[in-house]
């Protein structure tokens, strides 16, 4: 038991340093949660509730999107910059410009936060232009 409890936390707090746990726990905790009533159920003799409960999971982790990857890196570059979903090629540049006026080193700066910067600014042009 003691394991489990070791392995879930470091999962989790993997998961947090990624910025992934918060929409993992909305998709996966219900799953999880049916999982156990449903076989609680089982070994209280009560298959069709069971049944019930296990399907409840199912509908719930099939009416929930996932979060891809690049979703989580769109929504990454969108904070990095300050903008809001939907932002358009003018006020992407704009922000660029502005967290660029901080990030690069000749500023203050650093190289990564530079970089990273650069690479928000281009994975949401690209986003656009699709």
């Amino acid at each position: 038991m003691a394991i489990a409890v070791l392995l879930a936390a470091a999962l989790a707090w993997w998961l947090h340093k990624r910025g992934e746990l918060l929409p993992n726990l909305a998709r996966w905790f219900p799953v999880g949660a049916a999982g156990l009533i449903a076989v609680r159920m089982l070994e209280t003799g009560k298959p069709v509730l069971a049944l019930a409960a296990a399907a409840a999971g199912y509908v719930w982790w099939r009416t929930q999107a996932p979060r891809t990857a690049g979703a989580i890196a769109e929504t990454r570059a969108l904070a990095l910059l300050g903008l809001d979903k939907g932002a358009d090629a003018n006020a992407i540049q704009a922000a660029w410009r502005s967290r660029m006026a901080t990030a690069h080193p000749d500023a203050g700066g650093s190289d990564d936060a530079a970089k990273a910067v650069t690479a928000a600014r281009d994975l949401l042009l690209a986003r656009g232009s699709k």
